[in-house]
């Protein structure tokens, strides 16, 4: 392997091969889905390879197109981190953010591979595809301490709803995000979901498979689009037929996800019904990085669909 012209420093060589995958503000579908093109998504990869690179300099690597070797460090590196992550109460989307960031410089290290000759770094990725599934797990797994608002087995509560119109509302929130007020249960006045919500059966936008598509008026009269599960979607559907609309007292609806989150040993105080929000959004978030997107393209999809336009706004639901 070649080192002409190759920066010694690991700080400039991670620049380097970074640079070989830059598209910044280049249209999606236009390059590469290897390649990186949001500024916000490009600055913050950037940090988390950069902290990877500190590591590897105190593990004695000098050269980082040795992908073999960097691959041997990866389990090791990712290991501590989840662990202060979870000492620290941090959140499964950390990690998975630095994950996504160290396969964008496993792409980059592909891409000089392919340009000038050298190692794969497929291995890299299979042991952060390892990675990201025992964390999801250990990090997960403080919800049922709480450390999160979401629900972590919101399909359970589900079940534990006895009453099929507050069920159902459950359901919707968490399959779509939004408030209890666009899923018939305002605190105050009147939001029922009738005939008029219902858009029919479609595509969604992440992932291509087919949905249900309603629109809901939520906080301050906003009229937001959602995607469903053609199977809620069709009992939505049914339910409006049979009573006309689907509405409950706020309360009413409150206390029946209280109850099903006892009975599921998933109550926790404070978590009541905007804990389904919380659950799609980080079940939202999830799906939309395994269907390729940066995490910060991620974050704004999610931070979209939920109502909230800001990507900061959207860091509360995904802790």
């Amino acid at each position: 392997m070649g080192t002409n012209r190759w920066p010694k420093s690991l700080h400039s060589q991670a620049e380097a091969l970074l640079g070989g995958v830059r598209a910044i503000g280049r249209k999606k579908g236009a390059v590469d889905r290897r390649f990186i093109r949001g500024i916000g998504t490009w600055g913050v990869y950037r940090s988390d390879i950069h902290r990877f690179v500190e590591f590897l300099q105190r593990a004695g690597l000098r050269d980082l197109r040795q992908a073999r070797r960097v691959s041997g460090f990866v389990w090791t590196y990712i290991v501590g981190r989840g662990q202060a992550l979870r000492e620290a109460g941090g959140s499964f989307q950390t990690i998975e953010r630095e994950i996504s960031a160290l396969t964008k410089l496993s792409h980059a290290l592909d891409v000089y591979a392919e340009r000038h000759g050298g190692e794969s770094a497929e291995g890299i990725r299979t042991v952060l595809a390892e990675g990201k599934a025992h964390w999801r797990a250990e990090l997960f797994a403080r919800s049922n301490g709480y450390a999160s608002r979401a629900y972590p087995d919101p399909a359970g509560l589900y079940a534990a709803i006895p009453d099929a119109g507050l069920r159902l509302q459950a359901k919707l929130m968490g399959e779509t995000g939004c408030r209890a007020e666009g899923v018939g249960a305002p605190a105050r006045g009147s939001n029922p979901l009738t005939a008029s919500n219902l858009l029919g059966l479609g595509m969604d936008p992440m992932s291509g498979a087919a949905v249900g598509r309603i629109v809901v008026t939520e906080k301050g009269g906003k009229q937001t689009t959602h995607f469903v599960q053609p199977k809620t979607y069709h009992e939505l559907e049914e339910h409006i037929t049979k009573h006309g609309q689907l509405a409950s007292p706020y309360r009413t609806f409150l206390r029946a996800v209280e109850a099903a989150a006892r009975a599921t040993g998933q109550y926790a105080p404070g978590r009541g019904t905007h804990g389904l929000k919380h659950s799609f959004a980080q079940a939202r978030m999830h799906e939309a990085i395994e269907e390729g997107l940066s995490h910060e393209e991620a974050k704004q999809a999610v931070a979209n669909e939920i109502g909230h336009n800001r990507l900061d706004s959207v860091d509360v639901y995904l802790r």
